[in-house]
């Protein structure tokens, strides 16, 4: 599904972000209609942290655990209720942005973006999206404003940073662009004080928006993206990182295109998108191997409303055809040949219908995937009731299915001195259920929900007799479940504080707890603005509990339980005129060690001073 809602127009985008949410259904959905937890994070919610990363701002939602191996900028993984990094659906302005080759988002690739709006949906929902998305969905959107925008930053660890934007129409045409740039001098991943492993990247984005006759609409997308990271590795095998010279070039090319309009009672959206990343591996300078993936969709999806105010009944429909390619190549032939040259297509048909019924909110979604022989056909359903009370209260409940097919990596990946794929893998299935309740009153909102998930064929990382590893299906069913809540209170127009805990249960089948899921997390923040000349000053506090990882410098590998951590940041924007403005940032204040995967060390505190233009 393609819906590039980040061109349509200024004033007619905020107005209908307002009180919809777009990642829940195959048209927007007003948001007393969910059925599902959903946190949204708008502008103001995003200029608390002020960070350039997107990762660092999914904090501030329950469920969201956060991966990142060493530096800012290096690979980043998101895992959303215990499940595994590969299980989340990110959408960028609409387009799938997951790299096809490992099925997961690296959002050490995500920055720079000026994201005015981060919707995530936590549950299985391959009803709507099919595969990728048993642990949940994350919108992103970037910013669609008239006029000129631009940031420049630096600080700590010889970081700099910069980006510009512009939007503007005229009569039935829109047109907008941004480009931003980031560079890190990074720290010593390996904790050794050796040399340090920074990261540079740079985007563009270009959108436009053509409004055709009969009240259809054109919409269109590109986007490129390269990043080079730096980071050590365990040359050794000892378990521990080496200060050696390692190095990721990584380039994304993003095109997409959005039709709507009506014929009669039905609405239509056809979409059309094109996702294309490239990876190179070197070692000391020199080429090791490199991987490229495709990816092509083509979707419809009709719809029609009938009814009244308090009677409304939505059906919707989707088409949606993909095709994935993959490359490998590599120059260590010693033993075997690495390089692979794989394809996959699907083709989706699915379902939805909504009702709304006085108090009562209600909507079933199904569909089937035709995976052309390559995997077993799937068919995943999800199924949810809202009941709306007078005193501003909502009892929610939602049960569905979920299924991820293996990734390229799993089943043909090919790294001769360490993995091997395994192309008899099976997809993954999954079935969860939740209740919850949102609670809303003049200056306090708050929400609580329960969840449960089982995850069938698991794919887990096991190791041969030859010190190798390979992919495999878990014999029996990892289970997962947890408590999330989420609260903001405004006493006043100029001050909002917000907060999140989550408490989370994720078992392996053997009973084991999974690694890299912290089971607690949560979140504090606050923004104030001081006067209405614009000074604002913004606070957070985020948590992380201990987790557990493998180290792998032992045979068998043996489990360590990472540290807790707590990162603190603290924000000011200071006006000097109308649109221009000094921008102050610290993160880390209290310089806590940062290590979310074993053997990597994170950045200490960080300060940052910028100016910003509006």
């Amino acid at each position: 599904m393609l819906v590039l809602s980040g061109t349509a127009s200024a004033q007619t985008l905020a107005e209908t972000r307002l009180d919809t949410v777009t990642v829940s259904g195959l048209r927007p959905v007003a948001d007393d209609s969910l059925t599902e937890d959903v946190t949204v994070l708008d502008e103001d919610d995003l200029a608390i942290r002020a960070t350039p990363f997107a990762v660092d701002q999914l904090r501030a939602a329950p469920g969201i655990g956060v991966s990142r191996s060493g530096s800012v900028g290096g690979l980043t993984q998101v895992r959303i209720r215990g499940a595994e990094a590969n299980h989340t659906l990110v959408f960028l302005d609409g387009i799938e942005f997951s790299d096809p080759v490992t099925g997961e988002t690296d959002f050490g690739l995500l920055s720079g973006l000026d994201i005015a709006r981060i919707e995530v949906l936590r549950g299985e929902q391959s009803s709507l999206y099919g595969s990728d998305a048993i642990g949940g969905v994350i919108g992103i959107y970037t910013s669609g404003q008239d006029g000129l925008d631009a940031e420049a930053e630096a600080g700590s660890r010889g970081t700099v940073r910069g980006s510009a934007g512009f939007s503007a129409g005229d009569g039935p045409f829109r047109v907008g662009g941004s480009v931003a740039g980031f560079a890190t001098d990074g720290v010593d991943s390996a904790g050794l004080d050796g040399e340090k492993d920074g990261s540079a990247s740079g985007s563009a984005l270009l959108r436009g928006a053509i409004a055709l006759p009969d009240d259809w609409d054109l919409s269109l997308l590109a986007t490129y993206r390269e990043s080079d990271s730096q980071f050590d590795s365990d040359t050794d095998f000892d378990g521990l990182l080496d200060n050696v010279d390692r190095e990721t070039d990584s380039e994304q090319s993003i095109l997409g295109a959005s039709l709507s309009g009506e014929t009669g009672p039905v609405s239509h959206r056809f979409g059309a998108s094109f996702n294309r990343v490239d990876r190179t591996n070197r070692a000391d300078g020199t080429y090791t191997d490199s991987t490229l993936g495709e990816r092509t969709k083509l979707s419809w999806s009709p719809s029609v409303s009938t009814g009244s105010e308090s009677f409304t009944q939505t059906f919707s429909a989707l088409l949606d055809y993909e095709q994935e390619d993959y490359e490998r190549r590599s120059t260590d032939l010693a033993f075997g040949d690495p390089n692979q040259s794989q394809s996959f297509e699907t083709l989706g048909v699915a379902g939805e219908y909504r009702l709304q019924l006085d108090r009562l909110r209600a909507k079933v979604s199904a569909r089937f995937d035709d995976n052309d022989g390559r995997f077993d056909d799937a068919e995943t359903w999800r199924a949810g009731a809202a009941w709306l009370f007078d005193f501003g209260g909502r009892a929610r409940a939602s049960v569905g299915t979920g299924v991820k097919n293996p990734t390229f990596t799993e089943l043909f990946g090919f790294y001769p001195d360490s993995f091997v794929g395994n192309p008899d893998l099976t997809p993954e299935k999954s079935t969860s259920w939740e209740i919850g309740w949102d609670q809303d009153w003049e200056t306090f909102s708050g929400s609580i929900t329960w969840f449960e998930a089982e995850l069938e064929d698991e794919i887990y990382t096991a190791y041969t007799p030859d010190f190798r590893s390979t992919a495999a299906n878990r014999a029996g069913d990892s289970k997962r479940s947890g408590l999330e809540f989420a609260a903001r209170w405004t006493p006043t127009d100029s001050l909002s504080v917000s907060g999140q805990f989550t408490s989370l249960s994720s078992e392996s089948d053997d009973g084991s707890d999974e690694i890299r899921v912290p089971e607690n997390t949560a979140s504090l923040a606050a923004d104030w603005a001081v006067n209405d000349s614009g000074l604002r000053i913004g606070a957070a506090f985020d948590y992380v509990g201990e987790q557990d990882d493998f180290n792998f410098g032992t045979f068998p590998s043996t489990r360590e339980t990472l540290d807790a951590y707590v990162l603190a940041s603290l924000t000011a924007q200071i006006p000097v005129s109308e649109r221009l403005a000094i921008t102050l940032r610290g993160e880390n204040l209290f310089d806590e060690e940062v290590t979310d995967v074993f053997g990597y060390r994170g950045p200490g505190a960080g300060a940052f001073i910028g100016l910003r233009l509006r």
